[in-house]
């Protein structure tokens, strides 16, 4: 225990002294959090709600008798949800409803067939034509709000296909069910993490795999310094050297994981979730990860630079099928993202931050667990196998 101890203590003080290990591990993953974190906030935040205001469609009715104009349409557009987005302005033609969107009069125009109501009393799908205006977000609102109209009827016809016709009158009766239209907040029932909490986390996971360096930088100076003859001579244990070696790096880890965690809380309020101990049992599973990820590496390679830039490029590409350079899609977040190590601590990171049940963070620390044995028996193996000699 006594050569442990000393050989952990020296490493620690070799570790504190190296001014660029302290710039590269403490203030370099800080300074990228804050440069990601304020240019993208844009892009990943909710910014301000856009308000909607009430734009005019003009309505064709194409029935040649003005008795058999569609009700349906006429009760739907005096539905007080719809009334607040949607103006409806009664056009004699198609001809004149272009005329009117080319002229500025109407946003939109909707033509609605002949015999519209009749067909879908027998059952007939409902169909409407649209023609798109010059502004952009009123076409969107307006061809969802008809599109929402459009399949609450083609639904209830399909189930009147199989309950019978005879449930037809009785579905389509106005004012039944839920408000046609309704103005709303992105994620008003749940929370959303902002960019600085994104990059936090992924640039935290990415410096502890890289704490790795570290492992390799310690290894391969023993050899190329000459001093493994030295300990070799003297009454210290493979294990003990390395036990001492992995202690103080992974004492290093903790205080870079720390300082990140405590310095964008208070610099540049992230927020890590209301779950400090399993937060902190996440970053300890990560740095075990690295740790024993760096020594497979070491056992199999022959010098420090090919080590290093082994390591760099699998934590490169791991950061980044994982989602850490930018959000991913989830159908890559969950073929080649997951089997990165990031994938699952970023998972797990970011649903601390949304306060998730802790039946959705427990998946990530268990793959992160599974991860870290394998990596401990391949590292336990190998070295077994290869050794760590001059």
């Amino acid at each position: 225990m006594a050569n442990i101890w000393t050989i952990a203590s020296y490493e620690l003080r070799r570790l504190l002294r190296s001014r660029s290990m302290l710039i590269n591990l403490f203030l370099l993953p800080i300074l990228l959090i804050f440069l990601l974190g304020s240019a993208l906030s844009g892009v990943m935040d909710g910014g301000k709600d856009q308000k909607i205001d009430s734009f005019r469609v003009g309505i064709v009715d194409a029935a040649a008798n003005p008795s058999e104009r569609s009700q349906l349409i006429t009760s739907f557009l005096k539905s007080p949800e719809v009334t607040e987005i949607i103006t409806p302005v009664t056009a004699d033609s198609r001809e004149a409803a272009v005329s009117g969107l080319r002229s500025g009069e109407y946003s939109y125009a909707v033509i609605v067939p002949a015999g519209f109501d009749k067909n879908i009393m027998s059952g007939k799908e409902a169909r409407l034509e649209y023609i798109l205006g010059k502004n952009r977000t009123d076409n969107m609102v307006a061809a969802t709000v008809f599109d929402n109209f459009l399949s609450s009827i083609n639904y209830r016809q399909a189930a009147a296909m199989t309950l019978g016709p005879q449930t037809i009158p009785a579905m389509t009766v106005s004012g039944e069910g839920g408000p046609a239209a309704v103005l709303g907040k992105l994620n008003e029932e749940a929370p959303a993490y902002t960019a600085s909490q994104y990059y936090a986390a992924s640039m935290l996971l990415m410096f502890l795999l890289l704490c790795g360096q570290m492992v390799i930088t310690s290894l391969y100076s023993e050899k190329d310094n000459h001093t493994l003859f030295r300990i070799g001579s003297m009454p210290v244990k493979g294990g003990e050297l390395f036990i001492g070696k992995m202690f103080a790096i992974g004492l290093v880890s903790v205080l870079q994981c720390a300082s990140i965690i405590i310095a964008t809380h208070f610099l540049f309020g992230v927020y890590w979730g209301n779950r400090p101990g399993l937060l902190a049992l996440l970053c300890l599973l990560m740095i075990f990860a690295s740790l024993t990820l760096s020594v497979v590496i070491c056992m199999f390679v022959r010098t420090a630079a090919l080590a290093r830039s082994i390591l760099t490029g699998l934590t490169v590409v791991m950061t980044f099928i994982s989602g850490g350079m930018a959000p991913l899609p989830d159908s890559w977040l969950n073929t080649g993202g997951a089997f990165s190590i990031n994938h699952w601590g970023m998972r797990g990171i970011l649903r601390m931050m949304l306060e998730s049940p802790l039946s959705q963070i427990s998946g990530s620390i268990v793959m992160l667990s599974l991860i870290g044995l394998v990596l401990m028996s391949l590292a336990f193996f190998s070295y077994r196998k290869v050794g760590y000699h001059a």
